[in-house]
């Protein structure tokens, strides 16, 4: 209690609003296990993807998959019934690799085990930065956590992978490589972690995070057959593209880029892809800069993971995770109510609900997510310091390494 007292009041509400979203999204999962039928409630989630791939990979149809989206959808239909929503199917063959143990459990059971074993690996994976940023790490993680157990997706996967490959490439650069390797599963999230190795020249999680990733592919494509990669590039890549440029409904009020934002706007996609560049550009190059620039670690981990979802066109709600580690580091100095600025403190906690708020704000054509990373980027670059002292990061220099960077 002494805690929540000091936190400024932007920070209360989020760690009031987060238990009640999460202990509400529990009950409804836990009803659910009781009820002889699978309500439409829990049926109609992104997990229901994992689990028939998983049942098609025990009765070997895993190739369904990886072939026209209708057949794959016609499973799904037998599953769940005539009337269960348009699903499809947007992974690679290696991320059969994790989830087919989920084909041997029942639709309910499968999906309670994978968010509980998930969102454990995501807590374990946030610890370490927790250490530096303090409990405010947590009231930061809760409006992401609710949300994403409520959107029953990998979200607590990914950021477990991301987080965990960030956090340990200084101690454990071979496992972090590993961990990185793993996230080829949703590339996208990735995408300026090679600027960051490069910049510190962290040559042996490179090759690790080479290595697993060609192990992947081939292992994938030895078990499954060649046909299944040739299936993922020759029919899934491009109706995911159809669905990033074409199709419209709720998964646009999910997306935080500013791509998402302008086709929430009914913007043509690739003029909104266009708009998107001109803003995730100078980002990326920006960011790439404070490695070299920028002598505070906690600043360089914020910069990093904030510009690492706004340079993708293509993340959605659940895929907020890193963001956890991120705002609590801006946000560890001052939780004590009075200091920092009220707007500030605002500004971060606005951010840690954006998970939650990303739908109903959405809703009324409002795209919130984009506006506010942009301006917490912003914030992040003038606090930093950007036009300091250039110097190269190197193996010696842990970076932001969670244990060992020092307070901001």
């Amino acid at each position: 209690m002494r805690f929540f007292s000091r936190l400024a009041p932007p920070y209360r509400v989020v760690a009031i609003a987060a238990p009640v979203l999460l202990a509400v999204h529990v009950t409804a999962l836990v009803w659910a296990l009781i009820d002889p039928e699978t309500p439409a409630t829990i049926a109609d989630k992104d997990f229901a993807n994992y689990w028939m791939a998983g049942r098609l990979v025990h009765e070997g149809r895993f190739m369904d998959l990886f072939g026209p989206q209708s057949v794959y959808f016609s499973h799904l239909a037998d599953a769940f019934g005539a009337d269960f929503p348009w699903h499809n199917w947007s992974y690679p063959p290696h991320y059969l690799l994790l989830v087919w143990p989920l084909g041997f459990l029942s639709y309910e059971v499968a999906m309670l085990l994978f968010l509980l074993s998930t969102g454990t690996l995501f807590l374990l994976a946030l610890r370490g930065f927790a250490r530096q940023a303090g409990p405010i790490a947590w009231v930061s993680a809760g409006p992401f956590v609710a949300h994403n157990f409520w959107a029953a997706q990998n979200g607590y996967l990914t950021a477990a992978l991301a987080l965990g490959a960030l956090g340990l490439r200084d101690r454990r650069p071979v496992l972090a490589g590993v961990l990185l390797g793993l996230l080829t599963v949703k590339p996208q999230l990735g995408l300026l972690f090679p600027f960051l190795l490069v910049a510190e020249r962290r040559w042996s999680m490179i090759a690790s995070a080479a290595s697993t990733t060609l192990a992947l592919v081939g292992g994938s494509a030895v078990i499954f057959g060649i046909d299944a990669w040739k299936g993922y590039l020759d029919e899934v890549v491009p109706y995911q593209s159809l669905v990033m440029r074409a199709l419209e409904g709720t998964f646009l009020l999910m997306m935080p880029s500013v791509f998402g934002a302008l086709r929430g706007w009914h913007v043509a996609s690739d003029t909104a892809l266009a708009l998107h560049l001109f803003v995730a550009v100078p980002v990326a190059l920006a960011t790439s800069v404070a490695f070299f620039r920028v002598a505070d670690a906690h600043y360089r981990t914020a910069l990093f993971l904030l510009a690492s979802i706004i340079v993708t066109p293509y993340a959605l709600s659940y895929d907020m995770g890193t963001l956890v580690p991120a705002l609590a580091l801006l946000a560890a100095g001052e939780t004590v109510a009075g200091s920092g600025g009220r707007s500030r403190a605002a500004l971060l906690a606005i951010a840690m609900l954006l998970p939650v708020l990303m739908i109903p704000f959405g809703s009324i054509g409002i795209p919130l997510a984009a506006p506010v990373l942009l301006a917490v980027y912003v914030l992040t670059l003038a606090e930093a310091r950007m036009f300091g002292r250039i110097s190269a990061p190197s193996q010696d220099d842990v970076g932001m390494s969670p244990s060992s960077a020092t307070a901001p």
